[in-house]
């Protein structure tokens, strides 16, 4: 019974220490926040990733550096009023492995995957009634692959966060080849070239003009040339 008693004063308490991290529980005017921070003092940051890390009973984060205990394990995130508000892991101050984002009406926002701090994997975002809105891939923080906005329908091609066509929708149809995914050709690029733009749109009006005059003058030139031609068959040869 004294045994029970001990372990129901450690695991209430808003914090507890083992060797390796110790657990936080803080609140603020909107959320609750409960994590872990490493008991390890930190130390090869990298510049480009935004390390999270806790001081006066704050989470804080900065990019290539810290200035407190690092966020290291499990995070969980709630709304005051209760429900689930956002929940993934730290690494070292790093995002790691799948987080997830939530409305406060408990349908899910958001679904992201990191490999220590940088986006890569899967990415999508729904709107607050639960419709997926927005669907693509990051490799290495930069979007990489298809990318489709699920309300208008449009489909883009990304190559390390650079937009391309071509390229980027060759690779897409041989993977998906490789994962017995049947790609109707004519229909996938169809679905790229759905959507233009203005300056495309005012683009492609003009080079429609300079083809449709280049095509009238191409036929004034063969009726001048056809009515040479009868002329000099008309004319009488000289005796």
């Amino acid at each position: 019974m004294k045994l029970l008693f001990t372990l129901i004063l450690l695991f209430g308490s808003t914090q507890y220490i083992n060797k390796d991290v110790t657990r936080k529980v803080i609140s603020d005017d909107n959320y609750n926040y409960t994590f872990y921070v490493s008991n390890k003092k930190a130390s090869n940051y990298q510049d480009l990733k935004e390390y999270h890390w806790y001081k006066s009973g704050k989470i804080h984060s900065s990019f290539g550096g810290g200035d407190g205990q690092i966020l290291h394990g499990e995070y969980n995130k709630t709304y005051r009023g209760n429900g689930i508000a956002e929940q993934g892991d730290f690494y070292y101050g790093l995002r790691d492995d799948t987080w997830k984002n939530w409305y406060e009406n408990g349908k899910i926002k958001k679904i992201s995957n990191w490999q220590k701090g940088a986006l890569s994997g899967t990415y999508q975002e729904f709107t607050e009634s639960g419709v997926l809105l927005v669907s693509g891939k990051y490799k290495n923080n930069k979007k990489h692959g298809r990318w489709i906005s699920h309300n208008t329908n449009d489909t883009l091609y990304f190559k390390k966060g650079e937009k391309v066509i071509k390229e980027a929708a060759e690779e897409e149809i041989e993977d998906d080849k490789k994962k017995g995914i049947i790609v109707k050709t004519k229909d996938f690029f169809k679905d790229i070239f759905r959507k233009k733009t203005p300056e495309e749109k005012e683009k492609a009006k003009k080079e429609k003009e300079i083809r449709k005059q280049k095509k009238e003058i191409e036929k004034k030139r063969k009726e001048l040339a056809k009515k040479k031609e009868a002329s000099k068959k008309n004319t009488p040869k000289k005796q």
